[in-house]
């Protein structure tokens, strides 16, 4: 069944953020920190509370909840009792849970057999109906055929709930693990209780989970399938959330989320392995590019589409969510060792194993499978290890970039620099980079260096040439083509030098930053293609006017931005790995006016020849927040109105250093062009957005918040001086309130710091 689609992101924009869809990056089996084992671990009840541990207090005065099953004993007639204990964040017992607010979840872990993976198989299920109540919405994504059997919770009104009323509870299963047909006890297999909290007014609660044999009733520590860990989740998500808000752990989410478990009105299996490798894949799934659709129907019966999700770096990254030097996931290593119809096809949707169609014709079962993609097939590049290898990565391994001198950089000097390109792989072997038919000498290739000035506050580029009064794009950095001009330079093995065809203008001042960007392309498959190689950037402060080079003020960690997209890499591969100089071209005085040609694709998306800014603080925020639409590269129009931030939009601390999101100034940023002046050469009359209320507005985008901004000094109309100044504009009282320890704290109304308690 196919269904018209929604146009695919493409081009910058899924280079860049529009990827920011994916739900969820954990995959089956899940690790979480709160199992047997975990050091917060509360104290056997039957023992006297720990350290700390003050009179126990109403539940309802804990800001968040620690929650830690105790101990779990499969009793005679097979209903599991679980002692739970509950503490505040200051370590309080916490009385008063009533039976209504708190889930269970009960299931055994049944073992690998036939090739097939070992999977979490839930007690507590129930038979989801079909087509269900109310009707599943929209009608015509309804693919399933009847009732399916789905996982549940049991929540404590049905068995014994008991509160000892010092933080102590205990509960008895109503429902047994002897009482069903189809899942017949087996007493020395792993078994696991999960629970859940629920309150209104919502108090933030951790899922506690607790691994057992039912034999000897002694804890597991390990049950086999700790593959993939919350951290790594979180890392993109922060806090990875569902279902209203109360689940949050993957070891809980893989007790239901298992392979008995089917969603009834599509038909799909809500196997965590296969559900999250289909949803990251999105648009990418073969049955999606064939006009398909995926989704699932959830809370009631409504249908969650995932076939325009594009996620943000390359699906074959599995180490990404799979580290295997994270001693907290044991069996990481299972994505190359464990392979399978059910692994498989959560990515390669279009196989059929049955007949072997998109599969070389070669039909296969789960027990065969190891035979060709094991870690052990004579055929090497089948072993899913190496087929998942991405080429182009593997390639610009073995480049390396090195500014390794900066000089005649005063005002008024045309400013001289020396590179070198070396290959990490052979002993830091230095590229000649003018060789002929090299990775650096072909049309494909491209190797430069920006002179951007100055480093503080923000880097502006007046007088760099890069416009005129009428034509160009307005405050570029000085840009020498090493590719076309670089002249091997005696004083340093391997190194090459090139001059500025541009001066440092006379004016400037401070210091300023050479920075590499460029892509090396080489044939990565013998396939007489070039492929673009990204390589990361790197860069050198170096004086003007100061007395000694001061570098560019970093506010943002690429470790975090590569949480999420693993190698950000943009221009056509050329602008890798390096903040700094996003920002170089990215600053407060550029925008895309260049872009803006009556009848072009950029007046089609946008819907105006208006230009919109630049500025890395405004667009990155506008971008997350979905707010930004640009016009780049061959006159084309980006609309980014359709990302969806898998993280918390309002954890700052996900892309920034600590601290450094507060409200900027007028001393520590320029103010944000929105409307380039008269004469493109000079920020002379540019229309512009006060720093602090150009940073907040991108997300606080709403009239109300712009009164807000305004009313308390911020202008959206303020105009510049040649000096990028706005000596007319009122002066933002914004940290007055919203700095550090003020009555609207940004760190503490954003909640920053806040979104992994659970982990």
């Amino acid at each position: 069944m196919s269904t018209p689609r929604k146009s695919r992101i493409s081009g910058m924009q899924g280079l860049l953020l529009a990827g920011l869809g994916a739900f969820a990056i954990g995959l089956a089996g899940c690790s979480g920190d709160n199992g047997p084992g975990d050091k917060t671990t509360a104290p056997d009840p039957v023992f006297p509370p720990g350290p700390g541990t003050g009179a126990p207090i109403p539940i309802t005065s804990a800001k968040t909840i620690v929650a830690s099953i105790t101990r779990v004993t499969a009793q005679d007639d097979g209903k599991p009792l679980v002692e739970i204990y509950l503490r505040d964040e200051n370590n309080f017992p916490l009385k008063g849970l009533p039976a209504a607010n708190i889930r269970f979840v009960l299931a055994r872990l049944e073992p690998a057999a036939n090739g097939a993976s070992s999977t979490w198989h839930a007690i507590t299920r129930k038979t989801e109906a079909f087509p269900g109540t109310p009707a599943p919405t929209p009608a015509d994504k309804v693919t399933g055929t009847g009732p399916k059997n789905q996982a549940t919770t049991e929540t404590a009104t049905a068995g014994v709930w008991t509160d000892q009323q010092n933080g102590v509870y205990t509960y008895t299963f109503a429902k047994s693990l002897k009482g069903d047909a189809e899942i017949p006890f087996d007493g020395a297999l792993p078994h696991r209780v999960g629970l859940e909290i629920r309150l209104s007014p919502a108090i933030p609660a951790n899922n506690a989970v607790y691994t057992f044999t039912p034999a000897t009733n002694l804890p597991v520590n390990q049950s086999g399938r700790e593959i993939v860990d919350n951290d790594t989740c979180n890392a993109c998500h922060d806090n990875l959330s569902f279902h209203g808000g109360a689940r949050f752990d993957l070891q809980y989410c893989a007790m239901c989320h298992e392979s008995y478990s089917f969603d009834a009105q599509s038909g799909n299996t809500i196997d965590l392995k296969v559900m999250i490798h289909k949803i990251h894949s999105g648009e990418t799934l073969p049955s999606v590019e064939a006009g398909g659709f995926y989704g699932i129907f959830g809370f009631g019966n409504t249908f969650t589409d995932f076939s325009d999700v594009v996620y943000p770096q390359d699906k074959r990254n599995c180490t990404t969510c799979h580290r295997e030097s994270n001693a907290d996931t044991p069996q990481a290593s299972n994505w190359r060792y464990t392979v399978n119809k059910a692994t498989c096809t959560a990515c390669h949707d279009n196989v059929n194993f049955a007949t072997g169609e998109n599969h070389g014709g070669v039909a296969a079962t789960d027990d065969t499978c190891t035979a060709c993609h094991g870690p052990n097939s004579e055929v090497a590049n089948l072993r899913v290890s190496n087929a998942h290898v991405i080429p182009e990565q593997a390639a610009a391994a073995k480049f390396q970039y090195e500014v390794l001198k900066v000089a005649n950089t005063a005002p008024g000097q045309k400013p001289t620099v020396t590179i070198r390109v070396v290959d990490p792989t052979n002993g830091n072997a230095p590229y000649d980079i003018r060789a002929a038919n090299g990775p650096f000498q072909n049309s494909s290739a491209s190797l430069a260096v920006d002179v951007a000035f100055s480093t503080q506050p923000d880097f502006t580029n007046t007088g760099s040439g890069s416009a005129t009064a009428t034509t160009g794009t307005p405050a570029q950095p000085i840009r020498i083509d090493f590719k076309a001009n670089g002249v091997a330079d005696p004083a340093f093995a391997g190194g090459f030098t090139a001059t500025a065809a541009v001066a440092i203008p006379a004016n400037a001042a401070g210091s300023g930053e050479a920075l590499i960007e460029g892509r090396p392309a080489v044939d990565v498959n013998g396939d007489g293609a070039l492929e673009r190689l990204a390589v990361t950037s790197v860069g050198k402060a170096f004086a003007i006017t100061d007395a000694a080079p001061v570098e560019y003020s970093r506010i943002v960690d690429i470790a975090k931005c590569n949480d999420c997209h693993k190698e950000l890499t943009l221009h056509g591969n050329s602008r890798t790995g390096n903040t700094e100089l996003c920002a170089t071209c990215h600053n407060p005085n550029a925008t895309d006016i260049n872009r803006r040609v009556a009848g072009s694709n950029c007046e089609a998306v946008t819907g105006t020849l208006d230009d919109q800014a630049l500025d890395l603080k405004y667009m990155i925020h506008a971008i997350h927040a979905a707010n930004y639409k640009v016009c780049g590269f061959n006159n084309t129009g980006y609309d980014f109105g359709t990302v969806r931030y898998p993280g918390k939009i309002n954890n700052c601390e996900g892309c920034h250093l600590p601290d450094t999101y507060y409200p900027p100034t007028t001393a520590t940023a320029i103010a944000t062009t929105i409307d380039a002046g008269p004469d493109r050469s000079t920020p002379l009359g540019d229309v512009a957005i006060t720093p602090a209320s150009a940073a907040c507005s991108a997300c606080h985008s709403s009239v109300t918040a712009r009164q807000h901004m305004e009313f308390n000094g911020g202008s959206f109309s303020a105009v510049k001086d040649a000096s990028s100044a706005t000596p007319a504009a009122p002066v933002e009282a914004c940290a007055g309130c919203h700095g550090p320890g003020k009555p609207v704290d940004v760190k503490v109304t954003h909640g920053v710091g806040q979104f992994q308690y659970n982990n």
